[in-house]
């Protein structure tokens, strides 16, 4: 699924969060360094500190540092966005959803639509999960996680979307060849597909007997799930 990714120097910073630091005072260079950072640099630097918390699952964190940049900061795309994701990580769906429906004619739009997406995802609402994640396609067609998160929200709905499934995960692969993700669930499209011969290359693809029994014993658990209706788990995604 679609993740927010922190540049690795601001790691070991966002570790530190259990002693009540202050991300500004962290990241801000001794003025005897460097030059002053400006205004804008500043806010991305705080923002990448919190997106550090979400990375970690510490959502609640999260918010509470993002409650106090709205304070003071303008509430640009980038902080909607991670809003977004640390009201989907504390379940406050309605919230969350808001958030991301005003990424809509920003720069990121996409991850906005896809934001919805996961939010109906993890509401259990695969068809509204569909048409939203089809949203963040058209807008970012050559994202692989997009294209993935399509994929197994239309695996999910069945039926008739099998078709359209398949062709999202086999273009999600083609983009990211090393995403076990997308193989997995590839394999899952092949086989509700009716195309066990097709799943069994792809699996022999696998390069570890392990791995390969992994996948063979989750795919499997997934189906018979799927077949008696119990609801997908969004994690698989």
């Amino acid at each position: 699924m679609k993740k927010i990714l922190l540049l690795a120097a601001f790691v070991p910073l966002a570790g530190c969060a259990d002693y009540g630091f202050d991300p500004i005072a962290t990241i801000s260079p001794a003025s005897s360094n460097v030059q002053a950072l400006d205004e804008a640099s500043t806010s991305r630097l705080y923002l990448s500190v919190v997106n550090g918390l979400i990375e970690q699952g510490r959502y609640r964190a999260a918010l509470a540092y993002l409650d106090q940049y709205a304070v003071k900061e303008r509430k640009t795309a980038y902080f909607l966005q991670l809003y977004g994701e640390a009201l989907l990580g504390t379940e406050q769906y309605d919230a969350a959803a808001e958030a991301f429906a005003e990424l809509e004619s920003t720069e990121l739009e996409a991850d906005g639509f896809n934001g919805i997406g996961r939010v109906k995802a993890a509401q259990g609402d695969w068809r509204m999960a569909a048409e939203n994640f089809q949203k963040a396609v058209n807008v970012r067609p050559s994202s692989s996680e997009f294209l993935n998160n399509l994929g197994y929200a239309q695996l999910c709905v069945g039926g008739e979307a099998i078709p359209a499934a398949e062709f999202n995960l086999r273009q999600a692969q083609e983009l990211d060849p090393t995403s076990t993700s997308i193989r997995n669930n590839l394999v899952i499209a092949l086989l509700m597909a009716g195309k066990e011969e097709q799943a069994r290359r792809l699996l022999a693809g696998i390069p570890t007997m392990r791995e390969r029994t992994e996948v063979q014993a989750f795919a499997a658990t997934w189906l018979e799930r799927h077949m008696r209706g119990d609801e997908p788990a969004k994690e698989d995604m």
